[in-house]
């Protein structure tokens, strides 16, 4: 998934996720909230390099994974309105089908990512 994104592949990206696949992201922001299905997951990701005007990039550091969970640490840096930002995060993964059906993202510095994704 990270190398696909990497390399500029949402759609690779999105033939991992299920139809009917929620991403969830704390906080009070942009990107903030639950994201219902691969369209809600695809306007949340065009969202964010619109944003960032393609400066977004994030980079795999860790993981641990069986078949059904998968626990990702991964650094990502993006700028946006005279903004840098460079952070760890972690993802918690649930599969089903060999598919992502759950995303759950954990922020280093909560404060500092709704402070970069700020309405």
């Amino acid at each position: 998934m990270y190398d696909l994104i990497g390399n500029g592949d949402p759609t690779g990206y999105l033939d991992l996720i299920a139809d009917d696949a929620i991403f969830h992201i704390g906080g009070d922001s942009i990107v903030a909230g639950e994201h219902r299905g691969k369209d809600a997951i695809s306007r949340l990701g065009m969202l964010v390099l619109e944003e960032t005007g393609g400066t977004f990039q994030t980079g795999l550091l860790s993981v641990q994974a069986n078949d059904s969970y998968s626990v990702t640490l991964h650094r990502w840096t993006a700028e946006r309105r005279g903004e840098r930002v460079e952070m760890d995060n972690f993802i918690v993964y649930g599969f089903e089908r060999g598919l992502v059906v759950e995303r759950w993202e954990y922020v280093a510095d909560q404060r500092a990512h709704d402070a970069f994704w700020r309405r």
